[in-house]
């Protein structure tokens, strides 16, 4: 019994909020819209400056694959003195010519494969498919990205939910109290009815602090998501009941398998692979190249200085045997492209799954907010009459405890179905790579 009380007097010492009182908010920082916490978060995500940097350099590869159809340029150049000893035109037989003589010269080289035995159209493939992947993977990771900042977006929303809960739940305890101190000033109680209201009015203030802290910790969060230096606020929506889906359930389940964001990458990467094996088994046909150039420089007789004129030349390069190195590269394409198929084919039967799961969860959701609204409004009444009954000696305090708890839970229940259905909306659009 002094351990109860000794609970009851902490508890009575904590700091309450009567129900007319709000929370002070001032502390959160400024009040951001949906539409700017997605915007701000897309623009300081590090994962979507990854997946903008994949599509750059994908495009980068694309170019260098559409180069190799093209030939290479060159501008060579040389200057040089010597003073070895050389006989030449105007130097009599037998006699020694010791001067130093200079060299200088420049000219322009070009060159291009002409046959490769089918490996540029297989890396411009390979090239073609990565950046399918890489566009690809842009999207998934935008919509994954403002998942992110959705979910964070609601915690701080779902965390004022909770606080005014428990805002709630400390008035219903402080009128509980004041009913059972009424009534054992009238002597129709016993001194267990005002220490069973008072532990219950510790009790809602231990939940309201839990849920202060929820909210403080959530638009910390927040902020870091934002790219803000502190916490940000959520401005609260309109509405947070459900909304009937731009596509129906087929329609989704349709679409997820054929056109989902994380589909359609590993279909890149799938063509990929194959691109990849068809250019390591072109080293098995040879490498014709064609070379031309154009050389200008002065008449010397230093050895090895540029002759003025022109030059062309084919050159053809076929490995025999290079320690089986070709054939291991072919094998490492062929296994990277296997498993690229397999993972493929395996992404479109996770998203199928994916989008029933998210659906179903999207409908229960939509109908624990119906029966959990209804559970509030019937809990309210109960509370209200047991309430009544209290003041008239009919019902005990045990009675209008456990009313106030089904009320309080009733109320948590419809908080977490509404945030439930919109993170579960909000899934499904990052799954199928749109706006639903």
């Amino acid at each position: 019994m002094k351990a109860l009380a000794l609970l009851i007097v902490l508890g009575s010492s904590l700091p309450g909020t009567s129900q007319g009182q709000e929370p002070d908010t001032s502390a959160l920082g400024p009040r951001l819209s949906l539409e700017t916490v997605v915007a701000r978060t897309l623009a300081y995500s590090p994962g979507v400056a990854g997946a903008q940097g994949a599509v750059r350099d994908a495009a980068a590869a694309r170019r260098v694959a559409l180069g190799t159809y093209l030939p290479s340029l060159s501008v060579i150049s040389s200057a040089g003195w010597s003073d070895q000893t050389l006989t030449g035109v105007g130097v009599t037989p037998g006699l020694a010519s010791a001067g130093v003589m200079n060299t200088y010269g420049a000219g322009l080289v070009g060159a291009l494969d002409v046959f490769t035995g089918g490996r540029r159209g297989a890396q411009q493939s390979y090239a073609e498919a990565v950046t399918q992947a890489a566009d690809a993977g842009f999207v998934q990771q935008r919509y994954a990205t403002m998942l992110v900042a959705k979910q964070g977006y609601f915690d701080v929303l779902r965390a004022h939910e909770l606080v005014r809960v428990a805002m709630e739940f400390v008035a219903q305890a402080e009128l509980g109290l004041g009913y059972a101190r009424d009534r054992l000033a009238a002597g129709t109680a016993t001194r267990a009815d005002v220490l069973l209201a008072e532990l219950s009015l510790s009790t809602a203030h231990r939940q309201q602090l839990a849920a202060r802290d929820t909210l403080s910790t959530t638009s910390a969060a927040l902020g870091r998501l934002v790219g803000a230096n502190g916490p940000v606020d959520a401005d609260s929506l309109s509405t947070l009941e459900p909304a009937p889906l731009a596509l129906g359930d087929a329609g989704v389940l349709a679409l997820a398998p054929a056109a989902a964001p994380a589909v359609a990458q590993a279909q890149a990467l799938a063509s990929a692979g194959a691109a990849g094996v068809r250019a390591s088994k072109s080293q098995y046909l040879p490498t014709v190249s064609l070379g031309a150039g154009y050389n200008w420089a002065n008449q010397s007789g230093v050895p090895g200085a540029l002759r003025s004129g022109w030059v062309v030349a084919f050159t053809t390069s076929f490995p025999l045997f290079n320690g089986f190195v070709r054939e291991a590269s072919v094998t490492q394409a062929e296994v990277a492209a296997e498993v690229a198929t397999a993972t493929s084919a395996d992404t479109k039967r996770l998203a199928r799954a994916e989008a029933q799961r998210l659906l179903g969860r999207l409908h229960v959701a939509e109908q624990d907010i119906t029966l959990t609204r209804d559970a509030v409004r019937l809990a309210g009444e109960d509370l209200r009459v047991i309430q009544a009954r209290y003041r008239a000696g009919i019902a005990t305090i045990l009675d209008v405890l456990t009313s106030q708890t089904a009320l309080i839970q009733a109320e948590l229940d419809l908080v977490s179905a509404r945030f439930t259905y919109q993170v579960a909306r909000a899934s499904l659009e990052a799954l199928l790579g749109r706006d639903l």
